[in-house]
């Protein structure tokens, strides 16, 4: 640096501490004038504060952070803040004239941490160059002697964020780090597509452990264990779901996970579901970056009361120009953004960075979640997205610092976990969410239909007879006994069951009005009138209706195995046809006895087995690769006996969600099925990229070529 810079460099920092310390004094000013319960006697003494304060902190903060880390990480930094005031009452304690009370005992470090801010915003001073080196000295401390010599991998995700979003970002000029990667053809660009259901507890669980079999969507039934809702990014319900999809060959086996659903086997990890178990585990070394100063968790804490309010200001713009789409979203819902949006992404930076500098990992993989809570709730490109991706492009940029400053080489991958595809909901558009809706073509009571006889597995009800049918018998013979109650009419058959099988699929009163009435399933679909109930007994019935994004899940649960489609034509005529030939449904899928899966849409149906069309395309609109991810969908377990997808409106890009989310993904239709990597250029292109394992299978290739380089 030469001479005149250095000393430009030294009178901005001149500059900035005299408007620190002026913002400083100006702080403890205004709280003595705005509390009674702090007093801060001469006026001189407001400058004695700031500096008493600064030295305090100095001294007392690494003190006390020593023996109360565990207290500050398990009251989520909030006993920080209740430490940065006691450092502030000591500090004063010994000024004459000054009072603190209780309220002030709280009310001057806040104010004050507001102030120093504030000043650092406005003069665009980058805190992170400063607190980056503490990060560094705390890294030289815990770094060994062996430097390893070969790159490691840095995956950083924007979760929800699609591959023609990111586009929109990168022109608009909110994402200049990933733009100068580009253009500077050190990083390609690359499209991939998810599999079905495009949400993070699928793609993670592929991504990260090369298999997300029978995750059927972000929340499912499973009937064989006491119709238990499994949740994929629920703190106890994830460890159990890694165990299963687990073989110890993550992507991460020598690295970190941080702020994840899975953990990639990994040796070290931070904020990841499937490691915590409880918020009482939350404990973690790796937080101690986070407080190496008295000063930054103030910082992030004002930061995420900042994004509240951004928050509070986003939802009266949007009432003020009546943006439509639109959610009611709460003052609970502001602050979870500002968790995920600001504390979260900060953290994850300060951890990353910390690892990076001490450079023992040989990968990590890290979400910032930001982008995909803002977009769920204001759109996928409203304005308020934009100034998310604009921080979240600021962290790469922080990180790139980092391994500059590192003595050991990495590689960063930037990628998505799925995208985001917009639309008003289906409770918006129709008044009744899919559940009450489902519940309208049902009758008050499951068990309503017994007829004669009633069987667990039911011949096609609608079909003519076809070459199958010695098949099927065969089939049939594998009878499930625990299907239905032991109680009632459906007891006393068992044993007839037994000897009447092959026939007993012609003698249901159902199969025969409705096999005299239509011929195949296709005319059942478009012709059968479906009648709607009342829902105030309906909601008694055994059943379960899921929604994730536009995908809704549909559980019959007196049933503790899946229905098939004959059985449920046969038991609820209404229900098939009442969905598809709804406006906001797009499609459905069921398992069929005699055909395996059918796509059923109001004007065809697609036979998944046969890779055969009668009728319209039900899934012209859904992507060439719709059939193959609902084909590998319909193998898994836990699926729901119906499962639905909404309408995708190419013309306008929409889709409807079964949740109350704007922005949604978890079915087909739109951007929500295609995410982006951006990955090293001198790395070997990896052809298609179809389904989460495919990106697994790329990276693990390249993660390992450089361990043995």
């Amino acid at each position: 640096m030469s001479f005149k810079n250095q000393l430009i460099s030294s009178l901005k920092t001149i500059i900035i501490t005299i408007l620190l310390i002026l913002a400083n004094i100006a702080a403890v000013l205004f709280v003595d004038y705005i509390s009674s319960d702090f007093t801060v006697g001469p006026l001189y003494n407001s400058l004695i504060i700031v500096i008493a304060v600064a030295i305090a902190n100095s001294l007392l903060w690494p003190i006390f952070r020593r023996f109360l880390m565990k207290f500050i990480i398990l009251t989520f930094g909030i006993g920080s803040l209740f430490i940065n005031s006691v450092i502030f009452y000591i500090a004063t304690y010994f000024i004459p004239g000054v009072h603190v009370g209780f309220y002030g005992f709280w009310q001057v470090p806040i104010v004050m941490a507001i102030a120093t801010t504030f000043i650092t915003n406005i003069t665009n001073t980058n805190y992170f160059d400063s607190y980056i080196k503490n990060i560094l000295r705390y890294a030289i401390k815990r770094k060994s002697s062996y430097n390893k010599q070969y790159s490691g991998v840095i995956m950083l995700e924007i979760d929800g964020l699609s591959f023609n979003t990111l586009k929109k970002a990168i022109d608009k000029g909110v994402m200049p780090t990933v733009k100068s990667w580009i253009e500077n053809d050190t990083h390609t660009l690359k499209q991939w597509e998810t599999d079905l259901s495009s949400q993070t507890g699928a793609s993670q669980a592929g991504i990260l452990h090369g298999n997300n079999r029978d995750i059927v969507a972000y929340r499912w039934v499973e009937k064989e264990n006491d119709n238990n809702i499994m949740v994929s990014g629920k703190l106890s319900h994830a460890p159990k779901i890694e165990e299963r999809i687990s073989n110890g060959e993550g992507l991460l086996v020598n690295g970190i996970s941080i702020a994840n659903m899975f953990s990639g086997d990994s040796k070290i990890s931070a904020l990841t579901s499937s490691r915590l178990g409880g918020i009482s585990r939350i404990y973690n070394k790796t937080l101690h970056t986070i407080f190496l100063d008295a000063y930054n968790f103030q910082r992030i804490f004002i930061l995420f009361l900042w994004d509240i309010l951004v928050e509070f200001k986003s939802q009266l713009v949007h009432d003020i120009k009546n943006i439509q789409p639109r959610l009611r979203r709460t003052p609970v819902y502001a602050a979870i953004r500002a968790g995920a949006n600001v504390v979260l992404r900060e953290s994850t930076t300060e951890i990353l960075t910390s690892e990076i500098l001490t450079g023992e990992i040989d990968t990590a993989y890290a979400t910032f979640m930001g982008y995909d809570e803002v977009a769920h709730h204001s759109g996928v490109e409203d304005d308020d997205v934009w100034s998310v991706l604009k921080q979240i492009d600021l962290q790469f940029s922080r990180l790139t610092s980092a391994i500059t400053m590192s003595d050991r080489d990495y590689k960063l991958v930037i990628l998505s976990d799925h995208g985001q595809s917009n639309g008003a909901t289906f409770k918006q558009r129709y008044g009744i969410t899919l559940g009450n809706y489902v519940r309208r073509l049902l009758p008050d009571d499951l068990t309503v239909f017994r007829s004669e006889y009633n069987i667990d597995h039911f011949r096609d009800a609608v079909l003519p007879e076809n070459k199958q049918l010695q098949n099927i018998k065969e089939r049939v013979e594998n009878i499930r006994d625990d299907l239905f109650d032991k109680s009632g009419p459906i007891q006393n058959i068992r044993n007839e069951l037994n000897e009447r099988k092959p026939s007993i699929i012609f003698e249901n009163e159902q199969y025969l009005n409705l096999r005299e009435k239509y011929s195949n399933s296709l005319e059942y679909i478009k012709g059968y009138e479906s009648v709607q109930q009342s829902t105030q007994k309906a909601k008694d019935s055994e059943l379960i209706v899921l929604g994730s994004g536009n995908m809704g899940l549909i559980y019959l649960t007196q049933w503790s195995q899946r229905l098939n489609y004959e059985e449920i034509v046969m038991l609820f005529p209404d229900l098939i046809p009442g969905l598809v030939n709804h406006s906001g449904v797009g499609f459905i899928l069921v398992n069929s006895l005699s055909n395996g899966g059918m796509v059923i849409g109001q004007n065809g149906i697609y036979y998944l087995d046969g890779d055969r069309i009668v009728g319209e395309n039900p899934l012209e609109d859904f992507g060439k690769n719709a059939p193959k991810h609902l084909k590998r969908q319909n193998s898994f377990k836990n699926m729901p006996d119906i499962l639905v997808n909404s309408f995708y409106d190419r013309k306008h890009d929409e889709v409807c969600a079964f949740e109350e989310l704007i922005g949604s993904h978890g079915g087909l239709g739109g951007n929500q099925s295609k995410p982006f990597i951006l990955y090293p250029s001198e790395w070997e292109n990896p052809g298609d990229l179809i389904g989460a394992e495919s990106i697994y299978k790329f990276l693990k290739r390249e993660i390992e070529k450089s361990d043995s380089g």
